[in-house]
């Protein structure tokens, strides 16, 4: 038992490494920077990460987190951003509230993936927190649409 101890405690670090590797912006191209801050000029604190040759850069802007995916021609993949739950539109809130009556609203993403526009809502129950995803028409999704950046 204690050399299993040894065993987990030896390779927990690796279970914290990232995938993706945190850059510093000298190492961005000109285009993709350029794409980030003309839509985004106010951003705050940037930090960045490539990951198979998609740059996120995440950010403040307006008391809101961002992140934003961005290919190395400059367009813009998909843009995360973190909204309070009355900025949900009523469309979507009175859905999940009709369908989720005994959980609690948590956190909340608008996400824009191309010219589609979706939203992630983390909602808190007995049963434990789920995310469900809806188009901004009110169509619940299938949480993988939102894995499909760049295809």
């Amino acid at each position: 038992m204690k050399s299993l101890k040894c065993i987990v405690l030896a390779f927990l670090p690796l279970s914290f490494i990232s995938c993706a590797s945190t850059i510093a912006q000298q190492e961005i191209p000109s285009v993709v920077i350029n794409a980030v801050m003309t839509k985004y000029p106010n951003a705050k604190d940037l930090e960045w990460e490539v990951k198979n040759g998609i740059y996120e850069a995440e950010f403040d802007l307006d008391k809101n987190d961002y992140e934003v995916w961005v290919n190395t021609q400059g367009t813009i993949l998909k843009v995360e951003e973190e909204i309070r739950n009355d900025q949900i539109p009523a469309v979507i809130l009175a859905k999940v509230k009709a369908e989720f009556k005994d959980y609690k609203l948590d956190d909340s993403k608008r996400i824009e993936i191309g010219k589609s526009i979706y939203y992630e809502i983390e909602i808190d129950g007995a049963l434990g927190d789920q995310k469900v995803v809806y188009s901004e028409k009110g169509e619940k999704q299938d949480p993988f649409v939102l894995t499909k950046i760049g295809k």
